[in-house]
């Protein structure tokens, strides 16, 4: 279990983090791109472009595809919540479009189902589909157009949040005479 929280404990624990999703994709681009590429998060402040070919990722969309559910231990329940995560890859660089090409095939392959089923074994993260490549216009700090495609990659995470739950282990019943109790002559 993964604690969240910042550096306070936090009494709920969970599976997966946005960061596991990110990594597990991370490194399933590392596995299909040439050597030496660099991927990285997007949306990161004070940070130089790397020169050639390089990757962003930015989580767009976080949707709920499935109603919770809920699992019980001792002294805890289990919340379960399936999430149908989009991450737009942006490719960089010379060969950007090439490279793209190569991403959305082999995300849409069993490969990629493969990929996962071994980076992640418990299952938690799973590609879905991938949208066709697109590019974008992108002009550098030079006013400078650079190559650049991307493409949305859907993928599953399901996440598991552990919280406390309260049981009875033990219960007093008392057996009461309803008609001696409660009859109309004592009313």
């Amino acid at each position: 279990m993964v604690q969240t929280g910042s550096g306070a404990a936090d009494p709920i624990a969970t599976n997966l983090s946005e960061d596991d999703v990110t990594t597990a994709l991370r490194a399933f681009l590392l596995s299909i791109l040439p050597a030496g590429t660099e991927v990285r998060l997007g949306q990161q402040n004070r940070v130089v472009a790397p020169l050639g070919l390089f990757v962003l990722m930015t989580i767009v969309v976080r949707q709920q595809i499935a109603t919770n559910g809920s699992k019980y231990g001792i002294g805890t329940r289990t919340v379960s919540r399936q999430e149908h995560v989009t991450i737009q890859v942006s490719v960089f660089g010379p060969g950007a479009g090439d490279m793209i090409e190569r991403i959305v095939t082999l995300f849409r392959d069993p490969y990629a189902c493969q990929f996962f089923q071994q980076e992640r074994p418990q299952g938690d993260v799973a590609p879905l589909y991938a949208d066709d490549p697109r590019q974008t216009g992108f002009i550098n700090g030079e006013r400078q157009y650079e190559n650049n495609w991307n493409a949305d990659l859907h993928l599953q995470a399901n996440y598991q949040y552990t919280i406390a739950q309260q049981f009875a282990d033990a219960a007093t019943i008392d057996l009461i005479n309803v008609d001696a109790a409660y009859s109309e002559s004592n009313s």
